[in-house]
């Protein structure tokens, strides 16, 4: 009997980097896997060692490998070990290496310390008092001093350690006033030495709660806010936003007792004016009722984006990382709602919490997450109020392979047979290409076929036709007895996945 199709869904012919749920126009016996990151070994791979990171060394900040000297740099934050409010003292520091695991902390003369004439901190409060979540962004064409972009949160309303009040570079503010905290943009031609340009282009909405629905201003942003530019120049925002809880959600020892994070976006045009935001990833029916969105860090991938999602689970205080995709960076589906990377072991480095960076850096075939590892929680279980404790923290990484993030396998296992059916997509003269790999422990193979409009096997091109596929590859030819490439128009793929797994696919 012929398949019936849904109508009206959105046709994506390269899904190889990832299957998204509107890719899918049918399953049977299929459920998702998800590949855990691989931890580095050397992890954790920056401790602190200097009075000024002496507490944590911490993410909120940007890992890159640069495209301009080939250097592995970082943009991100250190904390003193202090008994005072651990943001109040949030500064932005530079990291430098030569492969990405053994990594330096340049001598630089733009902040000394005491003690220390050459330190690597590139903003200190002096320059517009605390700050952090750089988000740094390389173009090697652009002007001489404009390589180098970052949008960066500052506070200069904090004037611990002598903060001025205002942003230097900027013009002060009236007398008595003092420049809102947000989100401020530099450029630099090195990455060290910053030049201030505008700001806030965004404000954090209300200090010390940060979290407020409606925001009173359209500019309002939160307090984690990530900025990214995206391949045609424009540029995108996340950030987390507070909503009224959902029923047993309330966790009375949450900083943020009165509500739960959420996910939001903003978009512009050229860095300075940026959209309303819009709600784009929310806890839902599949999620532990604790479960809320506190990061959404992103990177581009052939099909689309992937992100890297901070899950804060309320109950015990801690976070873990999953993985998201997107085909537009605003409908984001999580397949797989389990941890990428899990918490380890309370008091190691990661035991706590993990906060991920800007976006992953791509190497040699594997994309690398940095983050922060805490060894403690966000705040105290056993408190009766809202709390929250000081971070202590490393940075480590994980690593996947490029494309491939989770994949469509048989949900029983063993000889079941799992079938997911895509949409029909007007694919007429192209090859289906694979991103796959079947078992090596038990046999394992995939079989697929070609379905016309209507639901009906295209002759020459149904299951028995297909030549069995085994092995691992991330762009493996499709073949038929009748043939190479689609023979019609349109036509749909239902793949047979026996001990296989299915992360891609797309027709070229």
């Amino acid at each position: 009997m012929a398949f019936s199709f849904p109508t009206s869904v959105k046709r994506r012919t390269d899904c190889l980097s990832m299957i998204l749920v509107d890719d899918v126009a049918e399953q049977h016996m299929l459920a998702w896997r998800q590949e855990l990151g691989e931890l580095d070994p050397n992890n954790p791979l920056v401790t602190p060692a200097m009075p000024w990171d002496s507490g944590s060394v911490f993410a909120h900040g940007t890992f890159a490998h640069d495209p301009i000297d080939g250097l592995w740099k970082a943009w991100h934050v250190s904390t003193p070990l202090t008994a005072g409010y651990f943001e109040n003292y949030r500064r932005v520091t530079y990291l430098t290496s030569e492969d990405g695991v053994e990594w330096t902390r340049p001598e630089l003369d733009l902040c000394p310390q005491p003690g220390y004439p050459r330190t690597n901190i590139l903003l200190d409060f002096e320059s517009g008092g605390p700050s952090m979540y750089s988000s740094v962004m390389i173009d090697p064409d652009a002007e001489p001093d404009r390589r180098y972009e970052m949008f960066v949160m500052r506070d200069p309303s904090n004037t611990i350690g002598g903060g001025p009040g205002h942003i230097r570079g900027l013009p002060p503010p009236p007398p008595g006033e003092k420049q809102a905290r947000g989100m401020y943009r530099y450029f630099s031609p090195d990455g060290i030495n910053w030049t201030v340009s505008e700001g806030p282009v965004l404000e954090v909405a209300v200090p010390g709660v940060r979290l407020v629905i409606p925001y009173e201003n359209p500019k309002h942003t939160a307090d984690t806010t990530y900025v990214f530019r995206d391949a045609d120049g424009t540029y995108f925002a996340t950030h987390k936003l507070g909503e009224p809880v959902h029923p047993g959600g309330l966790v009375a020892y949450d900083v943020f007792a009165e509500g739960r994070r959420v996910m939001a976006r903003r978009t512009s045009p050229d860095g300075s004016e940026w959209s309303p935001f819009e709600t784009i990833i929310q806890p839902d029916i599949y999620d532990p009722h604790d479960v809320q969105i506190m990061e959404l860090c992103v990177t581009p991938v052939r099909s689309g984006y992937i992100g890297v999602i901070a899950i804060y689970l309320n109950r015990t205080q801690t976070i873990e990382l999953q993985l998201g995709g997107s085909a537009d960076g605003r409908i984001w589906d999580r397949r797989v709602r389990l941890p990428a990377v899990a918490v380890g072991a309370l008091g190691d480095y990661g035991g706590g919490m993990l906060w991920p960076s800007h976006h992953m850096v791509e190497h040699n075939g594997r994309h690398y997450a940095y983050f922060s590892g805490t060894e403690g929680l966000h705040g105290d279980p056993a408190a009766k109020g809202p709390t929250i404790w000081p971070f202590f923290s490393a940075i480590c990484r994980a690593s996947w392979a490029v494309n491939r993030y989770w994949a469509a396998v048989s949900g029983p296992g063993g000889d079941v047979v799992g079938t997911l059916t895509t949409h029909p997509l007007p694919v007429g003269g192209k090859q289906l290409v694979l991103n796959a790999a079947t078992s090596t422990v038990a046999e394992g193979e995939l079989h697929a076929e070609l379905l016309d409009p209507d639901g009906n096997v295209v002759e020459g091109f149904g299951k028995d036709d297909f030549i069995p596929w085994r092995g691992d590859s991330t762009a493996a030819p499709a073949r038929w007895t009748g043939g190479d490439v689609c023979p019609l128009d349109e036509c749909a793929v239902r793949f047979h996945l026996l001990r296989s797994r299915l992360y891609g696919y797309a027709w070229e």
